[in-house]
């Protein structure tokens, strides 16, 4: 794993957990779920039909010299029993599933063909009797004939003899009249194209994904939720003595280890064009950033609207399934993990939504809203639920019998604390809190500001807090990464950043945080253009066509051809990616606001 060379320590995994098979795999398994209900189907309905129309060969039939369908198709419980087995050693990669998987495709496909090739080459009968013998006796072919004719007046209507579909269920020389009988030999087709319906995607499937059960496994000891909930331990009191909660509900990292680290991640969306939807292109959301958030602080990420934030904060929770890189926490690798095994750890990692509207559902109670996590981690005692659920409301500062309200009955400044209270119901570490206040009024704004470091400080919470109101953050944060179109650009302290910014693109949003004097003039670093698609991001460094400080060098090849990496300036942790962070200087800034074009200075201050 890289990072020492960035300034980042390769962090410490004590296991990861079972990761999500791929897409194939994901179909394959599909296909082998569908067989055994398909042949229970067939089993049911073919007794049903046995007890409606009292039709014994529909059913079981008369053992042992006159079988019905219900014993005929044993060879579907042999395949269906064998696809069964196959999915249970998916998740664990085990080889033995995937040769039983590739069994099963190979007999599917083989039967199909079989199948097909009696009812092609069974010679022609003429009025329901066999021209002659040696046509191909099968299970399949009867239960075939059985499916395209089960009463005698099907054979009538075929053109055979009443006394013929007496004999369609005997054994011997009555095969060549039963795929002699088009009706039956209809039925055996369908049952064929049903088969190779089958077993061809899932051969296929099990090629293109076989190196799920190939690849090298993990170097690190795999985890599953039940050793998680074993370290974890339970839910702890939400109304508890501080004392009582630190010990309950803090996990002390070892010195100098981060809670959360973030390694070259990265998360694409195809873009899908066409009739047949192919990929024609990608959005690069979040391309390849690295940070670490430590135990106990309030990490920020600012930047403007569209460059990742918010796809940042829900690839961590593994919200959105992440396209490449490594999120550790708290020693568990994660990734595109089993959600089965992931659910212990939804518990300690929680999310604050931005819309404190859109995201409660209208339709259900408060007390249904906020219990629905807890329902989902095993709290199944309703009085269980509704007590944790009154002690959340009453922590962020609501009465405890509005859990019988609807979210139409709240304000926007209440709606937002009643999503904080669904996030501490279940005694998280961590909380991605995204854009928690941008929807509310300003006064609203500072009261849930402070009611979130009350938290943060009651129960030793940290949070991740996206954002790109500038003032909120200074007075919210401790440590901030600056993001511009999928990538961390600048990294450090409040006092680094705010004091002593070393890139081009944090001195310009800098420039326009306003100032609460109102005769101070300040005038704004106005950056020219538009941001760039995240489709089609520029090569080098991707701010080269906005930056000031690429025009005021004369605009340098390297800006061009080279991406720049976060590197630490001046021997801190402040970081930067920037190939010439170093002339970034209030002597430079001023000299850029001085020479750029008169109309957008004007436009600046008068905004």
């Amino acid at each position: 794993m890289e990072g020492t060379n960035r300034g980042f320590a390769t962090p410490t995994i004590k296991g990861r957990l079972r990761l999500r098979p791929n897409a194939h795999i994901l179909r394959a398994r599909s296909i082998l779920i569908t067989l055994p209900i398909l042949t229970v189907g067939l089993a049911v309905g073919a007794l049903l039909l046995s007890l409606v129309f009292r039709e014994p060969a529909a059913g079981i039939g008369s053992l042992p010299d006159k079988p019905g369908i219900v014993v005929l198709i044993w060879p579907a419980y042999v395949v269906s029993a064998i696809a069964y087995a196959a999915t249970r050693g998916f998740r664990d990669r085990a080889l033995w599933s995937l040769a039983l998987a590739g069994l099963v495709g190979i007999v599917l496909v083989g039967g199909g063909i079989f199948m097909f090739l009696s009812t092609t080459n069974a010679p022609a009968a003429t009025g329901g009797t066999p021209s002659g013998s040696g046509a191909l006796a099968s299970p399949a072919a009867t239960v075939g004939a059985t499916i395209a004719a089960p009463t005698p007046g099907a054979s009538v209507a075929a053109g055979a003899s009443p006394g013929a579909s007496g004999d369609i269920f005997s054994s011997g020389g009555t095969s060549s009249a039963t795929l002699s009988n088009g009706n039956a030999a209809f039925g055996l087709d369908a049952l064929a194209f049903l088969f190779i319906v089958l077993g061809a995607p899932l051969l296929w499937n099990l090629w293109r994904g076989i190196s799920w059960f190939t690849a090298p496994q993990a170097k690190h000891e795999v985890l599953t939720a039940e050793h998680i909930e074993g370290e974890a331990g339970g839910l702890s009191p939400i109304v508890a003595p501080l004392t009582e909660i630190a010990a309950e509900t803090y996990t002390e990292a070892k010195l100098g280890e981060p809670l959360l680290s973030v390694r070259g991640l990265k998360k694409h969306f195809p873009i899908l064009g066409g009739v047949l939807r192919r990929r024609i292109g990608t959005i690069y959301a979040v391309d390849g950033v690295d940070f670490d958030v430590r135990q106990g602080e309030v990490f920020a990420v600012v930047g403007e609207s569209g460059c990742g934030k918010t796809t940042l904060g829900r690839t961590l929770l593994q919200l959105t399934p992440p396209t490449a890189g490594h999120v550790i926490y708290d020693g568990y690798e994660l990734g595109d993990v089993d959600p089965d095994d992931m659910r212990p750890l939804r518990r300690r990692m929680q999310i604050i939504f931005q819309d404190p509207f859109g995201s409660l559902n209208p339709r259900m109670p408060i007390s249904d809203i906020i219990g629905e996590g807890l329902l989902a981690q095993g709290v199944t005692k309703r009085a269980e639920r509704d007590k944790r659920v009154e002690d959340s409301l009453e922590v962020v500062g609501l009465r405890r019998d509005y859990t019988r309200r609807y979210p139409h009955e709240f304000s926007g400044g209440q709606r937002q604390r009643i999503g904080i209270a669904r996030a501490l119901a279940l005694s998280p570490d961590f909380i991605v809190c995204d854009e928690p206040v941008s929807a509310l009024d300003v006064s609203i704004q500072s009261q849930v500001l402070n009611l979130l470091l009350d938290l943060k400080r009651d129960f030793n919470l940290t949070y991740m807090f996206i954002s790109h109101n500038l003032s909120v953050v200074e007075y919210f944060s401790d440590r901030i990464a600056v993001m511009y179109l999928g990538r961390i650009v600048e990294l450090g302290t409040v006092n680094q950043l705010y004091r002593n910014a070393r890139h081009p693109y944090t001195v310009a949003l800098l420039s326009a945080i306003p100032d609460a004097d109102p005769r101070k003039r300040r005038r704004r670093l106005v950056l020219k253009g538009d941001v760039p698609s995240p489709a089609a991001p520029p090569s080098g460094c991707r701010f080269h066509t906005r930056c000031w400080l690429y025009e005021q060098l004369g605009k340098p090849e390297r800006c061009t051809t080279e991406d720049p990496s976060l590197r630490i300036i001046e021997g801190t942790d402040h970081q930067a990616a920037c190939h010439f962070a170093e002339e970034v200087s209030e002597t430079a800034v001023r000299e850029t606001v001085a020479t750029q074009d008169v109309i957008d200075t004007a436009a600046a201050v008068e905004s």
